[in-house]
């Protein structure tokens, strides 16, 4: 810990000291990046192929009504869904596994030391203006240093600067019981504080039909224990002073009670198994310029989570199990973007993150403490190339009050992205980038199954991609190998389960897309189409029979597709999502294969303008072909289904009018 602080140190006076040199003798109109930017000199550039992007108006139009159908429409993405509005929905990445893939909330990383995944279904797409996967490293440099250790991350974004001044009520309602509503209202307190209050609630009895299949018996049933009812509110302050400094407050609090419906078995729909969740967590930023070159923000973040799982089951001693966890996380980051000229910027980041996990389920109590320092150059030697390269640190102790715990870790996870731009419309980029992720509380401590052995997965990331941006046609292709050694799963000795560091994984893929805009008179048309290749095989072991197979849940082949013919105030929108055969064991075999599925959705929306207000109306049918499909083994997926979906806006427009 010493040396890691003197190593900071020295950097802030190195930052100083040349910062105040470079203010006597450079230009003061030079180049700032401030926030997320990806151009080169003068004139724009293409887009990088290692990132996609949702904005506000397509998670608007497209048929599905949640974070999770919104990410299916992306490439190389794996959406583990166990079905229904309350059941746990997360995000894998070219098979690197959903613990692998960070998730950024305003600013801040969300975390989960308990379970080490994020369950995206929490978040409401109602009040989210954009919606980012970047593989690899993205372009923007100016983030806390947690986001640089992960082999992908998830962006979500809850405002922008078209949210001043208004008053939204967003209504939703449809089949199984479903009804959401959010309302949110932002005001300006002065000309440069502006206050804005998010409110939600879900509910839906989830209790939709399937097909049942076991050999030649066929069986209609519906869902039991799907029920959910959730909560959520948010409270924002942000502060600007022109350009020169900022600060932003976020209050949060979630709150969801909800049925776990488990796996289908023949004969047998009896599920007892009950979730509550809640999340609280404060943070705040304050962001200055100096100099007109270096750019600083300080963030603080307090969390708070609390589950209460309860299964009632003869198999217990006393006819019910329940387990109590509670997760405290205390986070901390200081971040600097310095131009040192025209074309080389640097950004260094130092965070510090303490967890601690009190509950029933382990019998020791585990604190971590994490100290991650970043540090990242981008070079641009002209207008046609880019070269950033940079590391991250990760200085990890991990105590209990009894017996053993984690190793110390220290280690430095190096990255290096190459960029070419032949023209303004072209892009081609190469990236290596080594991560890895620690075991989770779970996975060390869970009573007579974690292990304390266990090593961190270590992924190596190597992606080469080409795309290519004109004014109305898109298209990106990008080839990626992947290799994740000690990768951690669970093994079966005697009696019980560990968990122990027993594989290794080389993926292999493909990710190419393609979009095009064009006019009629008054018709505009969108479309765009995606496919994804993923060769991921286990190479653990050259003597075992699965030695070269597909992993679990992994398809080989996958896609989608997406339509819209915009008309004057009208919206016709249709999605499709496909996925090849998969296998839910290890063993590639008849018997453990899941059938391939293609869902199809349809959406049809208005947007139009009343007395000085905006309404929107959709009205969605998800899955019209009445697919039945898992996308994990023994978990059917809803079938045919009705949404709709209102919107009033009382506009900028409309305040001002008040005002004056």
């Amino acid at each position: 810990m010493r040396i890691l602080l003197l190593h900071l140190l020295l950097a802030v006076w190195l930052m100083m000291l040349c910062t105040n040199l470079l203010a006597q003798n450079t230009d003061t109109t030079i180049y700032r990046e401030l926030e997320q930017v990806d151009v080169v000199g003068n004139g724009k550039r293409a887009r990088s192929s290692v990132s996609q992007a949702f904005g506000r108006e397509q998670i608007k139009t497209v048929p599905s009504a949640d974070i999770a159908g919104v990410l299916r429409l992306g490439n190389g993405l794996n959406i583990k869904d166990y079905g229904g509005v309350g059941g746990l929905k997360t995000v894998s990445v070219r098979s690197l596994g959903a613990s692998h893939t960070a998730v950024e909330y305003d600013g801040a990383p969300i975390s989960n030391t308990q379970a080490g995944q994020i369950d995206i279904s929490r978040f409401d797409a109602a009040s989210i203006s954009e919606i980012k996967v970047s593989v690899g490293q993205d372009d923007n440099l100016f983030k806390p240093a947690k986001m640089f250790a992960s082999g992908a991350v998830l962006t979500l974004k809850s405002h922008n600067d078209n949210d001043l001044d208004n008053l939204k009520i967003h209504l939703k309602t449809g089949s199984f019981g479903y009804f959401a509503t959010d309302l949110t209202l932002s005001q300006h307190l002065s000309k440069r504080l502006i206050i804005k209050a998010d409110g939600a609630f879900l509910r839906s009895d989830g209790m939709y039909k399937y097909t049942l299949k076991n050999n030649k018996n066929i069986s209609e049933q519906k869902r039991h224990n799907t029920d959910i009812i959730s909560k959520k509110g948010e409270i924002n302050l942000f502060y600007n002073d022109s350009n020169l400094q900022s600060f932003n407050l976020k209050l949060y609090g979630y709150d969801s009670r909800r049925g776990l419906p488990g796996s289908v078995i023949f004969y047998n729909d009896e599920a007892n198994e009950r979730l509550n969740d809640r999340n609280y967590f404060v943070q705040g930023d304050y962001k200055r310029r100096f100099f007109d070159a270096l750019t600083t923000k300080l963030l603080v973040k307090y969390n708070y989570s609390f589950s209460h799982y309860t299964d009632r089951n003869v198999m217990y001693t006393d006819g019910k199990l329940t387990q109590n966890s509670t997760q405290r996380e205390f986070f901390a980051s200081w971040q600097n973007l310095w131009q040192i000229a025209s074309p080389l910027t640097f950004s260094f980041a130092a965070d510090y993150c303490y967890n601690m996990l009190l509950s029933n389920i382990t019998d020791r109590l585990p604190k971590r403490y994490t100290v991650y320092s970043a540090a990242n150059l981008r070079y641009y030697p002209a207008k046609w190339t880019a070269i950033t390269v940079g590391s991250v640190h990760t200085h990890l102790r991990e105590k209990t009050d009894v017996g053993t715990h984690l190793d110390n870790i220290d280690r430095f996870s190096p990255y290096l992205i190459l960029k070419f731009y032949p023209t303004n419309k072209i892009a081609i980029t190469t990236l290596y980038k080594n991560t890895f992720r620690v075991p989770t509380f779970n996975e060390l401590y869970y009573t007579t199954l974690g292990s304390t052995n266990l090593k961190p997965e270590d992924a190596h990331e190597f992606n080469f991609g080409v795309s290519y941006n004109a004014k109305s046609w898109n298209f990106s292709t990008d080839f990626y190998r992947n290799n994740v050694d000690n990768k951690i799963v669970a093994i079966p000795t005697m009696y019980i389960w560990k968990m122990a560091n027993y594989g290794r994984v080389k993926i292999t893929g493909a990710d190419i897309s393609a979009a095009k805009h064009f006019t009629f008179a008054n018709l505009a048309v969108n479309l765009s189409a995606g496919y994804s290749y993923q060769k991921a095989e286990d190479v653990t072991d050259k003597n075992s029979k699965v030695y070269g197979f597909q992993i679990p849940y992994t398809p080989l082949h996958s896609g989608n597709g997406w339509v819209e013919f915009a008309y004057k105030n009208y919206t016709l929108s249709a999605t499709s999502v496909w996925s090849g055969k998969r296998y839910f064991l290890k063993n590639n075999i008849k018997d453990n294969e899941i059938d391939p599925y293609a869902e199809i959705s349809v959406a049809l929306s208005r947007q139009f303008e009343f007395n000085g207000s905006e309404f929107f109306i959709k009205i969605s049918c998800i899955n019209i072909t009445d697919e039945q499909y898992d996308i994990i083994k023994f978990y059917p997926m809803p079938g045919r289904q009705f949404q709709l979906h209102i919107s009033y806006n009382l506009t900028n427009k409309f305040y001002q009018n008040e005002k004056d």
